[in-house]
């Protein structure tokens, strides 16, 4: 356009001579070219990504790229705001009864932004991608699970897995992309793999390096065409400057956790907030590598002294998902009909005394003859990371809670690098901490006898037992029915006290409208379904 604008000045330049008619004409043409600059910027979303080595998304490593190419590219099943696999790409499929292979069907109305058909053999060439990605590429966890791909027909398609397993469906969540384009595109950064070329919502016009991205709307679309007709994805250094560039009204959306969504939206009245369910689980962690902790009922009595409206209020601020099971409550698994362990100091005081425990001395603390015939005081250390001002909250007024019903309380507040090393190494008595869990359940790794983050020292036969049981489930009903039995017992159990899966926020400027319904595995899912104010 500034080409445009200088040529036409230029043109009136050597016109000079009296031809004043030309001057005019010269002056409204630069005046209407910056006029549609103006009016294309108005008519634009502008979002962010970092630095892009790749547009292809299967070789991509980075997750705010892999965030942007979702407005390109569609997977070949997706994950609904309940983290349950819904069609996409593929329509309709059957599992074989031993779960290890799979017959799809994909809808044969779907066209790359090239005009070419989709078909199973561009799913059977994506996997292929896949498998030699780069490993930390983001999708590179799908060969873990998914053994082959094969096309049966344009629009048939049989995956075959390792093993059964309850998380196979959700390896299918990668997104697709045309083997007639990208076969032979093994370099990341060539020609063709920075210019991306999918069958979703937005085709890509434009990519200038360390600068942006542009992207239009895609007419063919299969689901309704998007209101918002063209992107801007800004490229950007990381999330401080998100945080300014969103602060200055140079971009139109950012997706942040609640904690710091609070800040915006309380400064500013224009800036709207949707709030989604998140992945991080905090929880208040037993050592079982204590004998203390070896008492169901001593940990119930902990339990029923967590203050959890308290935390949701003053900790939270109420943006938060409040869980009685390590299982978010948005997710389609989640069981509500467990003990609940609502907070009742009365509760916790009874429950310590029908446990042995006693003032006997009258010093406030309680203590009880163990079995090696010793007098012992009911007296504990809670660790927790210093730079966490939501959890040490938690861990001080838990300490408070629990000094009122007689135990003898130390909160030991730790840099992160220490608090990790006392957590991995079990020193502590109690922990609050936190997982950042997949939007996919599999619970073995916390709570399995050898699980790789069981750091609390849990061991229990019945819960390995469910845990494989979850695991290997196949069918939907069979999938719930083990998650609701295994939340049952962990509940009973009470190896975590839980607390809450944090909330995560799309903040948007006051430019964008219509109905924004943001999900854990894709913040634009719903696009087509945003409007931009332009005036």
């Amino acid at each position: 356009m500034k080409k445009r604008i200088f040529m036409i000045i230029t043109a009136a330049m050597l016109m000079l001579s009296g031809c004043s008619s030309f001057d005019n004409a010269s002056d409204l043409e630069a005046t209407t070219g910056e006029e549609n600059a103006q009016a294309s910027m108005q008519q634009t979303l502008v979002l962010s990504m970092r630095v892009p080595e790749t547009l292809n998304p299967l070789l991509n490593r980075d997750a705010s790229v892999d965030q942007a190419l979702k407005l390109v590219f569609m997977p070949l099943v997706s994950l609904g705001e309940n983290g349950k696999v819904e069609p996409s790409i593929a329509q309709s499929w059957a599992m074989s009864e031993d779960g290890r292979t799979l017959s799809l069907t994909l809808r044969d109305d779907l066209y790359w932004h090239n005009g070419a058909k989709v078909t199973a053999d561009d799913v059977a060439f994506s996997f292929r991608t896949i498998l030699s990605a780069p490993e930390d590429s983001v999708y590179a966890h799908v060969a873990d699970y998914v053994s082959s791909v094969s096309s049966a027909g344009e629009s048939a398609l049989t995956v075959t897995f390792h093993d059964s397993f309850s998380k196979n469906m959700a390896a299918l969540c990668f997104p697709v992309i045309p083997e007639s384009y990208y076969s032979g595109q093994t370099e990341p950064g060539s020609e063709v793999n920075m210019r991306a070329v999918g069958c979703g919502p937005y085709q890509m016009e434009s990519y200038t390096m360390a600068s942006s991205m542009i992207l239009t709307a895609y007419e063919p679309y299969f689901t309704e065409q998007p209101s918002i007709s063209r992107v801007e994805v800004k490229i950007t250094s990381g999330e401080e400057t998100d945080l300014y560039s969103f602060n200055q009204g140079i971009l139109d959306v950012l997706a942040t956790d609640a904690s710091s969504a609070g800040r915006y939206t309380a400064q500013n009245d224009d800036v709207q907030a949707y709030a989604y369910g998140g992945n991080v689980y905090d929880f208040i962690g037993f050592n079982f590598h204590r004998d203390l902790f070896q008492s169901k009922t001593l940990r119930q009595s902990v339990a029923y002294a967590v203050p959890k409206e308290y935390i949701w209020e003053s900790v939270y601020l109420q943006n938060a998902d409040m869980t009685n099971t390590p299982i978010s409550p948005v997710s389609w698994l989640y069981e509500e009909n467990v003990a609940p362990y609502n907070y009742d100091p009365n509760m916790s005081a009874t429950l310590l005394k029908n446990d042995g425990w006693s003032d006997a001395d009258g010093n406030g603390t309680l203590e009880k003859i163990n079995e090696a015939g010793s007098l012992q005081t009911l007296q504990i250390t809670i660790l927790v990371n210093e730079e966490n001002t939501g959890r040490k909250q938690i861990a001080s007024r838990l300490a408070e809670e629990l000094k009122a019903i007689g135990f003898a309380v130390t909160v030991d507040r730790q840099p992160f690098e220490i608090y990790q090393q006392k957590f991995e190494s079990g020193d502590y008595d109690l922990v609050v901490a936190g997982w950042q869990t997949s939007y996919v359940t599999d619970l073995r790794d916390f709570f399995a006898t050898d699980g790789n983050y069981n750091y609390i020292g849990y061991s229990n036969e019945e819960i390995d037992a469910l845990l494989e049981s979850a695991a290997h489930s196949v069918t939907d009903g069979q999938i719930l029915l083990a998650y609701s039995n295994l939340q049952k017992k962990l509940a009973e159990e009470l190896p975590y006290i839980s607390i809450a899966y944090r909330q995560n926020v799309v903040l948007t400027s006051d430019r964008v409208g219509g109905e924004i319904t943001p999900t854990g595995a894709n913040i634009w899912n719903g696009i087509e379904h945003w409007t931009l104010r332009t005036e």
